[in-house]
């Protein structure tokens, strides 16, 4: 007998939406029935994307559709409530982690859901990981012995402390960030040796958010679960990733990267101590070879099949999502039970609890929104990024009354407290939007951009909202347009080429990278439109707010090796942001200069290779230098952009020597122009460049 398909519904369209809809298409036997968003525009585009048959915008509606299964994808705070309406709604549900932010609550989920023959399923994805599990059975089944110690550290950067949205519900209170991250660690000890009792826990190494919120960057907790003591650590701060399980038995151990789906199980190989090292790193070795060599294979296959399992992160929800349809969504592995989670949770508070972090809270601060002194009379788009949170400085020391357009207006209030400016949330591509934004302004500043994977994106996400943005500036008729492009649009590949302000955009645009395309794209666009235009290209862009690790100046990988575009032997352009702001400011009023277009580079001061060595020896670390060539890159992107095209994936492109060769900028960057015409004067002796950009640049970092 066939059974119709289980009718999926998801709640909420944000980051991990991705994985779970990928990963129920995939699953036979279920159907993406329905997708909701408060937004119903991003509902209607996921719906589009992963093929939703419905879109609606509210949890209301969810609730009142005949989805079987609900996928619960909201922010933590509104897990429970949501959920608990499905499971009124007689809807089973499945939680991404964490459950909820009260263990109380929790439980009291599990009780409604249990009281109506209903399931509450949660996803502690990396319990699903494949060589976890095999370790697991291991263990399980006694091949270790009784458990002695289990360690588990999550020492992962998270960018959101440096660059925000500081609104967001993770960094709205100490305890959120704990519970954010801590439940990944926690459901490994709950699994293998059951409900820890916390000894102690700390929070340290504490850093001050824009919002007011003080955060820790650092936790470890501490006790015992059954004859077995443990111990979990958080470490949020930039470094090198390490995500790792130790767990000690009586007769061997267990080591599992679980970033990377790795791991070893280790016994005493010989009687004989001269032979045990040399036996133990052969099988240690043995054993990572082979899971090197199949994991290869299985990202392979996947990526050639186009399954949702082709990277380790993404293999573990595909897992964890299918077993859960598997057992028939009432069946349930222990792993997803709702009770397990709640257990995670109250883990969770007690470790906030005994290192003295108070509770989590539902959302963060609601911020002061500033307020200018006079009407504004210019508005900047993209204010909230790097360049743009120097340019906004830069305008109000000149005196200029500047309105903020973000699609984020607290995370923007939070940024600009103690600024006179406007804050105007909404999006630059909505036309009601920008006309409201352009009332009573004169110079507009458009330093968005967006990120993505295939040409449509950047068509959506920058091209689109450029155009909607530059007819809107027309119609008000504002008196300068100043747009802020790229110097990755040049053909910058000839050492023999000098690039200057009469220098085009690169002739053979449509075949280099998607960002690069997007900009010239939009330079184009604009001046089609007629307006009074003036574009300016900034180079390699440094200083405080930046990472060091800048890929303008070479592949890193982390902060300890770089892969240079070439030798790094040339001189790459550079430029402070604070240089880049001033010319910017200056552009608003100089007058004579539309139509024009402007080159912004300090003269020829480091090279690559240079830079490198300033970062070394300010910083302490010793940093591993690769030389590739032009050529390498390409031939490597080549083949895996064949494979791509092989298969028709959505993602595929094409890739060009010359675009990978540009990457190099060999080329000489004169901005003569922009210190003449804008009377701009920008950093210009290398010790300059050393001490007043890099310096500050990396003492931020490292702080």
């Amino acid at each position: 007998m066939t059974h119709p398909p289980v009718k999926v519904g998801m709640l909420g369209a944000g980051f991990i939406l991705k994985s779970h809809a990928t990963a129920v298409r995939a699953i036979p036997g279920t159907t993406l029935h329905m997708i909701a968003d408060a937004a119903l525009g991003r509902a209607k585009r996921a719906a589009a994307s992963y093929g939703f048959a419905h879109a609606v915008g509210s949890i209301e509606e969810m609730a009142a559709s005949d989805c079987d299964v609900v996928h619960i994808l909201l922010p933590p705070a509104h897990h429970i409530p949501a959920a608990r309406a499905m499971v009124k709604a007689g809807k089973h549900v499945f939680l991404e982690k964490p459950m909820g932010i009260s263990s109380g609550d929790c439980a009291l989920l599990c009780d409604e859901a249990e009281s109506r023959g209903l399931s509450v399923g949660v996803n502690h994805n990396f319990l699903f990981g494949r060589r976890y599990e095999q370790l697991r059975a291991a263990i399980k089944a006694g091949e270790i012995g009784r458990i002695d110690v289990l360690a588990v550290d999550w020492l992962y950067d998270l960018p959101q402390l440096r660059f925000g949205p500081f609104d967001n519900w993770m960094l709205a209170a100490p305890a959120n960030t704990l519970f954010e991250i801590a439940p990944h660690l926690i459901a490994f000890i709950l699994d293998l040796a059951g409900r820890p009792r916390i000894g102690a826990a700390q929070a340290s190494n504490m850093t001050r958010l824009p919002s007011g919120v003080t955060v820790p960057r650092h936790w470890r907790a501490n006790g015992t679960a059954g004859p077995a003591t443990i111990a979990a650590t958080l470490s949020l701060t930039p470094g090198e990733g390490s995500r790792l399980l130790h767990v000690r038995g009586r007769g061997g151990s267990i080591a599992y990267d679980f970033g990377r789906d790795i791991g070893t199980l280790t016994k005493t190989a010989s009687a004989n101590p001269m032979l045990d090292a040399w036996q133990a790193a052969r099988a240690a070795g043995t054993s990572q070879t082979r899971q090197a060599w199949r994991s290869l294979a299985r990202q392979l296959r996947s990526t050639l099949t186009k399954q949702p399992d082709s990277a380790p992160f993404e293999a573990s929800v595909f897992r964890s999502i299918r077993r859960f349809y598997e057992n028939g969504v009432t069946d349930l592995d222990p792993r997803h039970a709702g009770r397990f989670a709640v257990d995670v949770i109250r883990t969770c508070e007690e470790i906030a609890q005994k290192a003295g972090m108070g509770e989590t809270v539902a959302r963060a601060p609601s911020p002061v929104l500033p307020r200018p002194r006079r009407a504004p009379d210019v508005l900047v788009v993209g204010g909230t990024g790097f360049i743009g949170r120097a340019l906004v400085d830069a305008l109000g020391k000149r005196g200029r009354s500047v309105r903020i357009l973000s699609r984020n207006a607290n995370a923007a209030a939070f940024q600009f407290a103690d600024m006179s400016v406007e804050i105007m949330g909404g999006a630059h591509g909505d036309p009601d939007t920008a006309r409201r934004a352009l009332a009573g302004i004169d110079t507009v500043y458009h330093l968005a951009k967006c990120d993505g994977q295939r040409w449509q994106d950047y068509v959506d996400g920058d091209i689109t909202p450029t155009r909607v943005l530059g007819e809107a500036a027309r119609d008000a008729g504002i008196k300068r347009f100043i747009y802020t492009g790229t110097i990755d649009s040049y053909a910058s590949d000839n050492p023999r080429t000098t690039i200057n302000a009469e220098t085009p955009v690169d002739p053979a645009i449509a075949g280099r990278n998607l960002y690069a395309r997007s900009k010239a794209a939009c330079e184009a666009l604009l001046r089609e439109l007629g307006l009074p235009l003036v574009i300016m290209r900034p180079a390699i862009v440094v200083g405080p707010g930046s990472p060091p690790a800048h890929l303008g100046v070479g592949r890193f990988s982390g902060e300890t090796r770089v892969e240079y575009w070439g030798d790094g032997r040339n001189f790459i352009p550079l430029v402070g942001v604070a240089d880049v702001a001033e010319a910017l400011a200056l552009a608003a009023d100089a007058p004579g200069i539309d139509g024009q277009q402007f080159v912004l580079a300090s003269p020829p001061l480091l090279t690559a290779r240079d830079y490198v060595a300033v970062y070394e020896s300010l910083s302490g670390v010793k940093v591993e230098q690769i030389t590739r060539s032009p050529m390498r890159y390409w031939l490597a992107d080549l083949g895996k952009e064949a494979l791509k095209n092989a298969i028709r994936h959505p993602n595929r492109r094409t890739s060009t020597l010359h675009d990978w060769a540009s990457k190099t900028h060999r080329a000489h960057y004169d901005a003569s122009d922009a210190e003449r015409l804008l009377g701009w004067h920008p950093v210009s002796s290398r010790q300059q460049m050393i001490d007043e950009v890099l310096a500050p640049m990396i003492a931020e970092w490292l702080d």
